[in-house]
């Protein structure tokens, strides 16, 4: 996990000079549970409001290993093709919301959006953590 915090802090350094992190030691953790149905569908929240930037992650069970899903540097929303094994993956428009279309089995897992606001009195840190059950139908 440690490396990919890493990633996300350094791609976000260049689109980010000049903004401040008010409080960094004043990071955010939401953690929630979702239960879905194989081949259905499922939602994924990134909160209610748009981050100025954020990043989807997916852990499988039993790894550390966790792999970009989805972005916005800033620059528009982009799927990564490596995430196709879960099933078909949106963005909502104008949203960080994450929706997944034709669940498989392999969808099952951590998913992990870290959010960055840009606000009035600087740039506040969220993690949201999913954790997502894939079920037979």
């Amino acid at each position: 996990m440690t490396p990919y915090v890493c990633f996300l802090l350094c791609c976000l350094a260049l689109p980010l000079q000049g903004l401040k992190i008010f409080d960094p030691e004043e990071v955010e953790y939401i953690r929630s549970n979702a239960t879905a149905t194989l081949g259905g569908s499922v939602t994924l929240d990134c909160g209610s409001v748009m981050p100025a930037i954020y990043i989807w992650g997916f852990t499988k069970p039993g790894t550390d290993n966790n792999v970009a899903v989805a972005h916005n540097y800033g620059q528009g929303p982009k799927v990564q093709s490596q995430s196709s094994s879960l099933g078909s993956i949106k963005l909502q428009v104008n949203t960080s919301t994450l929706v997944i279309e034709e669940l498989q089995k392999e969808a099952t897992g951590m998913y992990t959006c870290q959010a960055l606001y840009d606000t009035d009195k600087g740039a506040r840190i969220t993690f949201y953590f999913t954790r997502l059950e894939v079920e037979d139908e």
